[in-house]
């Protein structure tokens, strides 16, 4: 009885067991899937040709500039002439020359009624008494003397245009670097992740010969205890070594405008020997002696210096060429200009105007014809002079000559920032290649170091503390190399950039927005 009630509910249970493995079968797999997407391939010349058109900076750049070209049209404008029309249509509700003439017709006598008779029918009456009226207007005015104010604010206007300009080549060559150092900086982050990938194995593995080594009694507990808690330990620098590449990434597809879980697949390797370090280096003298030179260590490799000295003598470094100390230096041309439009305020204003008009009275509500409009055209000179303002030409003649002032430090700052930011930027260069050609046989005797050790370590003729110590030993040259091949890419593209690129330093940075001074609008 109880094995049959036993295999009914066998029976009915079946089904929903089959159905529930179908779908804990079918979840893994649409999730991997989902995961397993296929990466985009993706070259650095790939990413920085994609940037240019997706960057906001330079949109905001360009922004900049075409609000320049406007203030310069905008400046132009005040050397041409001024032309404007309008088109005017009128009813009175009440004329005091059609209460005159109705005043004048109603009280006349016998004796006077023909003179009133001809007043009322006066062409002149009837247009002054005229219920409706229609003008049309045509107004021109040009100046002819503007004491040098309105050709000062063209050329500020045209110089604040071209500092705009450099600022668009500044952000693209800013652009470009935050490129390079971005997709290096994933690369690296891919070559992080695989030492750590790489050192927890190697700490598996040599667990899992200790656990061996232990169930046959060759082993002490301690060595196991040991041998666990070293694996354990490598584990959060595995995971935080993936969580920085994902960060990379992500940082990488927001530079270059992609989805921000669209897979990429860097083709551009840090791993391989940049070309101008590719060169081995010379094998040592052989060693006669234990005296140290402090010279011969102390020294920067040669192999360095000439690499660096190459690239240098490719950039231009001088603080003139820099983008920053260009834009400083039509800051001051810009003060200058504006102060000199300040100026001209003390100086008359000449200019010539005309006013044409036709003028229609209709009877109706719309003139009949062109022919009931009448043609009223004047022209004239005008001449205005600030004979008294109340100070307020002066003050602001003094707060442009501050502007000049200031204009000037900041010139001088932006100078003082370049050459700081070359030299800056030679030394970094300096340091990478240095960096890069000490660890270039580093990591191969590294790598060398472990596999003794840990063939040593198998054959029971040294300690897990040795072994340990040679796997820290390589995953920190591994990791040193990685990043000096990452900073030499990084340092060269910012050297070839160099006399584009904003200031680094704070202090020194581009000149802030030109503002419109108050005496220089029209």
């Amino acid at each position: 009885m109880m094995s049959s009630l036993r295999a009914t509910a066998m029976r009915s249970a079946l089904p929903a067991t089959m159905t529930l493995l179908a779908v804990l079968l079918l979840v893994p797999m649409g999730a991997q899937a989902q995961s397993t997407a296929t990466p985009t391939p993706l070259s650095l010349a790939e990413a920085l040709q994609r940037a240019g058109g997706t960057s906001e900076q330079v949109a905001l750049a360009k922004a900049g500039e075409q609000r320049a070209r406007g203030q310069q049209t905008q400046a132009r404008s005040a050397l041409l002439p001024q032309v404007s029309t309008t088109l005017n249509w009128q009813k009175q509700l009440q004329n005091q020359f059609a209460a005159i003439t109705e005043r004048l017709g109603g009280s006349g006598g016998s004796g006077s009624g023909g003179s009133d008779s001809s007043s009322a029918d006066n062409p002149i009456t009837r247009i002054f008494a005229s219920e409706y009226n229609v003008t049309f207007g045509l107004t021109a005015t040009q100046p002819i003397y503007t004491g040098g104010r309105a050709s000062a604010n063209v050329r500020a206007a045209r110089l604040s245009r071209e500092s705009a300009e450099i600022g668009i080549t500044s952000a693209q060559a800013q652009v470009q670097l935050d490129i390079t150092q971005a997709y290096y900086d994933a690369a690296l982050s891919d070559r992080l992740v695989a030492i750590a990938d790489s050192s927890l194995v190697q700490s598996e593995r040599t667990l899992r010969q200790v656990q061996l080594t232990r169930s046959v009694g060759s082993t002490s507990e301690f060595e196991m205890i040991r041998a666990r808690v070293t694996r354990d330990n490598q584990r959060p620098a595995w995971l935080q070594a993936r969580t920085s590449r994902e960060l990379a990434y992500v940082r990488l597809r927001q530079l270059l405008d992609l989805p921000t879980d669209q897979p990429l697949l860097l083709t551009d390797s840090i791993a391989d020997a940049p070309v101008a370090a590719a060169a081995p280096s010379t094998a040592a003298a052989p060693i006669t002696t234990v005296n140290v030179s402090p010279a011969d260590v102390l020294r920067v490799d040669p192999a360095a210096q000439g690499n660096v000295a190459r690239v240098v003598s490719a950039s231009d470094t001088t603080a003139r060429a820099r983008a920053s100390v260009r834009q400083a230096q039509k800051g001051v041309e810009v003060a200058q200009q504006q102060l000199k439009a300040t100026k001209a305020q003390r100086l008359p204003q000449l200019s010539a105007t005309t006013n044409y008009q036709r003028l229609a009275y209709p009877q109706n509500v719309l003139p009949k014809s062109l022919a009931d409009f009448f043609p009223n055209w004047t022209i004239g000179l005008g001449i205005s002079y600030p004979v008294f303002s109340g100070g307020r030409v002066r003050g602001e003649i003094a707060a442009a000559e501050a502007g000049v002032i200031e204009a000037r430090q900041r010139l001088k700052l932006a100078e003082e920032g370049a050459t700081l930011d070359a030299r800056q930027a030679a030394l970094q260069l300096t340091e990478a290649e240095g960096t890069w050609q000490a660890s270039v046989g580093t990591a191969e005797q590294a790598q060398r170091a472990y596999e003794i050790a840990e063939v040593r370590f198998r054959e029971g003729i040294s300690t897990q503390i040795e072994l340990s110590e040679t796997r820290v030993q390589l995953q920190q040259a591994l990791a040193n190399r990685a990043r000096a091949a990452r900073d030499l890419q990084v340092a060269r593209k910012r050297l070839e950039l160099l006399p584009y690129l904003p200031l680094a330093q704070a202090s020194a940075a581009a000149p802030q927005a030109m503002t419109t001074n108050p005496g220089t609008s029209r």
